[in-house]
């Protein structure tokens, strides 16, 4: 039996056209760290960049069916991008996390960038709807965070 079923999705141009540009802008994000950051630790998705798009689809499909709020928990490798690319995080926001002259009590919580979390309302441009997404801090290499995210 096949895992997957060929031909089960179809996409019409403009539905390619922006996977491909969410993918370009995932793949580009993690080339810019890479390049300008390269030695911090970045957990970048590395092989995974099609999770950006996949989870824009996701929230894009949810806001169509009246989903107004999204929180999401979720390991270190990523999650920048996913700051970034899917929440909408301010990128001057996020690059100051990697400037080493900060003290703690700038960047607000004390903790490393690839803990942070953040919630935002943001205008879902497939839909037009303000849809609310969190993304929950994790300070574990575990999957601490799966409970608290259960628990919202």
């Amino acid at each position: 039996k096949r895992f997957e079923t060929p031909g089960i999705i179809s996409l019409d141009v403009e539905d390619k056209k922006t996977l491909l540009r969410r993918l370009i802008r995932s793949q580009g994000f993690e080339a810019f760290l890479a390049k300008k950051w390269s030695s911090e630790k970045r957990f970048g998705l590395e092989g995974c960049e099609v999770l950006i798009p996949a989870m824009k689809t996701i929230i894009d499909k949810s806001s169509e069916f009246g989903v107004e709020s999204i929180i999401m928990g979720m390991p270190h490798r990523g999650r920048l991008n996913v700051l970034a690319n899917v929440c909408r995080k301010s990128l001057e926001q996020l690059f100051t996390q990697f400037d080493s002259t900060l003290e703690a009590s700038d960047e607000g919580s004390g903790d490393v960038k690839y803990h942070l979390g953040m919630s935002h309302e943001r205008l879902n441009r497939a839909t037009n709807k303000i849809v609310r997404l969190a993304v929950v801090a994790n300070p574990s290499h575990l999957e601490a965070v799966d409970p608290v995210v259960e628990g919202k």
